[in-house]
């Protein structure tokens, strides 16, 4: 079988930038589409000036040369991408848009994304069904469902042992205020002021030197709190040292898309308690995790209060967890893949 010549452009790892999970991502479509595909890549994560032309020049005198292009990015940078390209006169049904985040809906309709940038291209494929159906309330006809996904990393199922006296959680995100970690020190704050209940250590990335500033002195202040920076999950070692946990919390402020951070929860066998963010409900369910209304500290500490009392209903919350892992794994996206690229990119 001969394959298809394709254009990829994305932004993947490099070595400063490994932990962002738009380019975890968009390195594993890259390495799972060239097993079937001849690729060109156009990698944004280098030289964006030189590779904007290069864009422009390759959609001039790609026509015949390429069978499809294929974009990963966030909408925004998809936005810039697809406008040089129609500069460039390349064909937009032959452009495939793999939807990194949930945002391409919200900026059609507060006007800072024009819908007919993307109208016609030959495919939209995003994370989850109600991000198809937003799309399709606004006229798109031509989009493909395929969740967040991970390689799949075996470990053994570790039951806890409980009641404990204090529940060790476990923060695995971007460090900044719309994601919920302040609020999340706040409640903790308060649920230890008595005694020691919770303790909790912070993964992740300051987006800004003022939030490093403020994670640290915040871990200084509070002796239930450890920021340990960020980390890279993706070795056997690193998922069994999450499974050590009790409880992963997700106190996001933002609408997200499929965040990965709960896959990687899901492999260690870790249950979640999570904010009510648009798409909370199409990933996690009442046997596997714990919602609390999005932004509202008051029902964060309820929750929180709820699963110290009942502790009992933990292992069975984390075997739910555990199982799902399967429904995201690597070897799914590729089977879709390969069927996508048997059927031409039609959904």
């Amino acid at each position: 079988m001969i394959m298809k010549k394709i254009l990829f452009i994305s932004c993947l790892n490099t070595k400063k930038e490994k932990f962002d999970g738009e380019r975890i991502k968009n390195t594993f479509i890259y390495n799972s589409l060239s097993k079937f595909a001849d690729l060109t890549l156009i990698n944004l994560s280098h030289n964006k000036i030189l590779n904007s032309l290069k864009i422009f020049f390759k959609g001039l005198f790609g026509r015949k040369k390429y069978d499809y292009i294929v974009i990963s990015k966030d909408s925004h940078g998809a936005n810039i991408i697809q406008k040089i390209l129609i500069y460039s006169r390349f064909p937009s049904n032959k452009i495939v848009y793999f939807e990194i985040g949930p945002f391409l809906y919200d900026r059609i309709l507060n006007g800072s994304i024009k819908k007919e940038t993307f109208i016609n291209d030959r495919l939209i494929i995003v994370e989850t069904q109600s991000m198809k159906e937003e799309l399709k309330s606004v006229g798109f006809e031509r989009i493909s469902v395929f969740p967040n996904f991970k390689p799949i990393v075996t470990i053994d199922f570790r039951p806890h042992k409980y009641p404990k006296d204090v529940l060790h959680l476990v923060y695995l995100s971007r460090i900044e205020e719309q994601k919920g970690i302040y609020d999340l020190i706040d409640c903790l704050t308060l649920l230890n002021k008595d005694r020691l209940r919770f303790k909790l250590d912070v993964y992740g990335r300051p987006q800004r030197e003022e939030e490093k500033t403020r994670i640290e002195a915040l871990a200084a202040k509070h002796h239930f709190v450890n920021f340990l920076g960020a980390i890279a999950v993706d070795t056997k070692e690193a998922y069994e040292k999450l499974s050590e946990y009790d409880l992963h919390v997700f106190p996001t402020k933002y609408r997200e898309g499929f965040p990965g951070s709960i896959i990687d929860f899901f492999i260690a066998g870790v249950p979640t308690i999570s904010s009510t963010f648009a798409r909370a409900h199409e990933i996690l369910s009442q046997e596997d995790s714990i919602l609390f209304q999005q932004a509202d500290n008051n029902d964060l500490l309820t929750k929180l209060n709820y699963i110290y009392d009942n502790q009992d209903k933990l292992n069975s919350m984390r075997e739910k967890s555990f199982a799902k892992k399967d429904d995201y794994s690597i070897e799914k996206f590729e089977q879709f893949l390969q069927n996508l690229l048997g059927r031409g990119f039609h959904d």
